[in-house]
């Protein structure tokens, strides 16, 4: 089976499109914040969920599905706009694949704020088909 992730071209492409951003990694495997000023603003992407949109096609082994990719912005305040942008315009409706469709923006919320910090997490995502 054809697995449908695309979270390591997710992360090239955000190494490519947000030079702004001091780390960027898969989030799971991420080694932890330490340095604040040396080691944000940061992205840190990770495969969220995926979803069945219908039902398998019983003539052919494939199946729509929706993946959607969670990102971890961590920076200061006074950089959150700038960076925010920055993923967006390198996401929105970035095609990564012939098989998946362009990216969509689902929504995002600041999930913590301490001193000049805050941390801001968005979700993302493309629909695709799982094929056999």
């Amino acid at each position: 089976m054809t697995d449908p992730d695309i979270i390591d071209d997710l992360l090239v492409l955000l190494q490519e499109k947000c030079p702004g951003m001091a780390t960027i990694d898969n989030a799971p495997f991420a080694e932890p914040i330490d340095n604040f000023d040396l080691q944000t603003p940061a992205a840190l992407a990770y495969f969220a969920e995926d979803t069945a949109k219908g039902d398998a096609d019983t003539t052919r082994p494939v199946q729509a599905v929706r993946l959607t990719y969670g990102i971890w912005l961590v920076c200061k305040r006074d950089q959150f706009k700038a960076q925010r942008q920055a993923l967006r315009e390198a996401l929105m409706g970035h095609g990564f694949s012939k098989l998946h469709n362009p990216m969509q923006y689902r929504g995002g919320q600041t999930t913590d704020i301490r001193g000049e910090l805050i941390w801001w997490r968005e979700f993302w995502t493309t629909d695709t088909w799982l094929r056999n």
